[in-house]
């Protein structure tokens, strides 16, 4: 099989085949991909035993990896460990010999599930039901887990003590960054960011300047830590701008009360990761916090009257829409409200059920270009439009 494989990778020759062609040998090629991934996970661990790798020349099992599938020593020890965990994880095995989890989320499960081996199966769903990005802020839900307030904060204190602030120059002579932040001081430097990136792109946009978001991104970061921007503070009559940069933190209420999270329940900021409820507590009282109590307020009743929308149903919007609705849309930025049930001109109110938030682009997608958001929450669906292309979607 591999020698028929490897002579028609090398007669293959795409600028000869259809750009449909080409599509469906990719997604072949996707297939086999992940299914040979598969293959050698479950084979490694015997592999390893085997001695090949000592007859060979070599070190050790990681190099002997690393050598065969010219990857890095790294890397190599990584997908042995992954190997050695998956023995204790038979539903992660067996769902992976069907083909249903790729390498990257077979890590994310064994790293986990080995040492929390009751989420396995909760892992293993919203590993098959959800993207990427939903396994790993739900990995990072399991492992905030604890049996005490004193373990949820040793925790803490121990990202706070590796916490750092890395830069050297690339090749090119640019200044590059690293950071490892607690979750709250990290959330507080984003909302930061982003508040005076959109300050800058809406001073770029009024002069006919269009650049990428990460690029105003980049200028917030300097203009905040070295000063004003010329160029924005000389510029008058600038219209004024909503303060975006309140800290978000969702909690349960029985966490809250007893001052630590326990089972499934949640203390985490949105989007970045979970933190400790003393963090919570010791910020209640910051007019630029916003908790979210997930028992509280029964918004899900509340009807208003008018387009704009109350703030404890667009907090309650927040809680539930986390990102992107449309799915295998991990867009947790820049969303907008889309009355989904009934367009705003004809019901004339904003109540939650009504509402759901997409990125911009699905958004247009719907406005503009006939495409329907219909199931609601937990069933959404984006409808193409009659003659619309899977790809008109992206």
């Amino acid at each position: 099989m591999s020698r028929e494989l490897r002579q028609g990778v090398s007669q293959f020759e795409p600028e000869r085949v259809t750009t449909d062609q080409a599509a469906s040998v990719f997604e072949v090629a996707a297939e086999v991909e992940l299914l040979a991934g598969s293959l050698k996970l479950l084979a490694a661990k015997r592999a390893a035993e085997s001695g090949t790798w000592a007859k060979q020349g070599h070190r050790s099992p990681a190099s002997w990896v690393a050598q065969t599938t010219k990857s890095s020593y790294g890397e190599a020890i990584s997908l042995l460990e992954i190997a050695e965990q998956l023995v204790s994880l038979p539903r992660t095995a067996e769902a992976l010999k069907n083909g249903r989890l790729s390498r990257s989320q077979v890590k994310e499960v064994a790293q986990v599930a080995s040492s929390h081996p009751s989420a396995e199966d909760e892992l293993l769903r919203v590993a098959a039901d959800g993207t990427m990005k939903n396994l790993k802020e739900r990995a990072r839900q399991v492992r905030a887990r604890c049996v005490s307030r004193e373990e949820e904060l040793a925790r803490y204190r121990a990202v706070h003590r590796r916490r750092y602030l890395r830069y050297w120059n690339d090749e090119e002579g640019a200044l590059r960054l690293d950071a490892r932040l607690t979750p709250d001081s990290g959330a507080r430097l984003v909302a930061s960011l982003q508040s005076k990136a959109d300050a800058i792109f809406e001073e770029a946009r009024v002069a006919g300047v269009r650049e990428p978001a990460h690029a105003y991104m980049a200028d917030a970061l300097v203009s905040l830590v070295i000063g004003e921007d010329r160029r924005a503070s000389s510029r008058k009559n600038r219209s004024p701008r909503m303060n975006t940069d309140t800290l978000v933190i969702r909690v349960d209420a029985q966490a809250l009360r007893r001052g630590f999270v326990k089972g499934t329940e949640t203390c985490e900021i949105p989007g970045v990761g979970p933190v400790p409820v003393a963090t919570a507590e010791e910020i209640l009282g910051n007019a630029f916090v916003k908790i979210l109590v997930r028992d509280g307020v029964d918004v899900a009743s509340v009807c208003h009257v008018g387009r704009s929308v109350p703030v404890h149903v667009q907090s309650a919007l927040e809680e539930r829409d986390p990102a992107c609705v449309v799915p295998e849309c991990d867009t947790a930025f820049g969303l907008e409200n889309h009355h989904w049930k009934e367009d705003y001109v004809s019901c004339r109110t904003t109540s939650l059920d009504a509402l759901a938030r997409v990125c911009r682009r699905h958004h247009h997608l719907i406005t503009y270009e006939g495409f329907e958001l219909v199931g609601g929450p937990g069933r959404w669906r984006l409808v193409a439009p009659a003659g619309a292309s899977r790809l008109d979607t992206s």
